[in-house]
């Protein structure tokens, strides 16, 4: 194709995002709000104006819809914003008492250690073994404290000493560190792993019917899947449903995009049991028209950095262009000091908007004007006035 120089190329003019949230207990109303967040500070980065939407839940309350626009001199581009929320299995999760979750938490970290799956993950991304290994040292610590403290008193009065002082520790460890919740994580991404929990299984089914939906929008130029941490394994699993149960929507059908934030997906599909996520996986790497990116980051341990899930699992198909984020290029100096020391607000970094200009920027994936994985990033397409800049729309064309 071939444009003329005075022509500019048309930008992307609306949008489907379908996001898939981590494993927080936030409801869909306080991601939407994280979400509306992230784009103002993306708009402020940029020089761009933005608005977005009330949010508008399915009578299910699974997903909630808001709409959310950003422009710039002579472009705009609007995107109806889907969250599909599974925030109340997790809620579910966190109110089981705080020892049946560490010991449930404690069990399937020991059954991994097992069968080889804690192995499998220093061998795809040895970082990933110091996230395992921090509610394990949380906890023995807790516990090493007790029995220090009670040898040093004595008898029965160090026995009391040491108990309280366990317990203590383990109370101030959930509340500063969430350890009830690391321990949470693990026994729902082995339940997950083996298919043991049938509500799991219809919210997947729930998601894919959402996607195939997606699919088949055809006032919409691109419909871009984002899922954040273990969000991307149910999400992975959906998009696999849907593209089997319906391979060839009418055309002409919308541009599709999968993106894993900080995925978790390795953490999953290495677990023996965890087959039917290896064969979405599979499907995923083989699906044609499909534009599959990955976004990393060595500062997020909960992420396997750099580990392609096609190549590591060993399946046929074309694995996701991996792209590797630096937080301290996309953050300003507040936002860096605040996530430097902080392994969650690390992992969040995906969702929670940039501070500077940086080719990675969830906001500009959910309303930019250029085609996601396919058009210059956005560091290159938009000037410092927010207008497109002219060499880039021409280079896409």
């Amino acid at each position: 194709m071939t444009i003329a120089p005075s022509t500019p190329l048309l930008p992307v003019r609306r949008r489907l995002v379908l996001h898939v949230p981590g494993y927080e207990p936030l409801t869909a109303e306080a991601q939407q709000r994280r979400l509306a967040r992230t784009l103002d500070r993306s708009a402020a980065t940029w020089g761009l104006a933005a608005t977005t939407g009330p949010g508008t839940p399915a009578p299910d309350g699974v997903v909630r819809a808001f709409p959310a626009r950003l422009s710039g001199p002579g472009w705009s581009t609007e995107a109806e914003i889907r969250i599909l929320a599974w925030d109340d299995l997790i809620v579910r999760d966190l109110a089981v008492p705080l020892p049946l979750r560490i010991m449930r938490g404690g069990t399937a970290l020991a059954r991994l250690l097992a069968d080889g799956t804690l192995a499998r993950y220093g061998r795809a991304h040895w970082r990933y073994l110091l996230f395992v290994a921090l509610p394990v040292a949380l906890l023995g610590g807790a516990v090493l404290a007790g029995l220090l403290a009670g040898r040093v008193l004595g008898g029965w009065p160090g026995l009391a000493l040491g108990v309280a002082v366990a317990l203590g520790l383990v109370l101030l460890a959930d509340r500063r560190a969430h350890l009830g919740h690391l321990f949470a994580d693990w026994s729902f991404a082995r339940d997950l792993a083996a298919g043991a929990r049938p509500e799991i299984a219809a919210r997947i089914a729930r998601f894919a019917e959402e996607i195939a939906a997606a699919r088949r929008a055809r006032e919409v130029d691109e419909v871009v899947l984002t899922g954040h941490s273990l969000g991307m394994v149910l999400l992975a699993q959906a998009l696999a449903d849907a593209l089997a149960n319906d391979p060839d929507p009418p055309r002409p059908a919308p541009r599709l995009v999968l993106a894993g934030l900080g995925s978790s997906l390795l953490k999953v599909a290495l677990m023996p049991q965890a087959g039917r996520l290896r064969a979405a996986v599979g499907r995923i790497a083989t699906a044609p028209g499909l534009a599959w990116l990955e976004y990393t980051s060595r500062r997020d341990l909960v992420s396997f950095h750099r580990a392609d899930p096609v190549a590591v699992l060993g399946l046929p198909g074309t694995g996701p262009r991996m792209e590797r984020i630096h937080p301290r290029a996309m953050l300003d100096e507040a936002g860096w000091r605040r996530v430097r020391l902080s392994m969650l607000r690390a992992h969040r970094i995906y969702v929670t908007g940039n501070g500077r200009r940086y080719f990675y920027d969830w906001g500009l994936i959910a309303c930019g004007p250029g085609a996601v994985g396919r058009d210059p990033g956005p560091e290159r397409l938009i000037g410092p006035d927010g207008a497109l800049r002219r060499a880039a729309h021409e280079a896409t064309a």
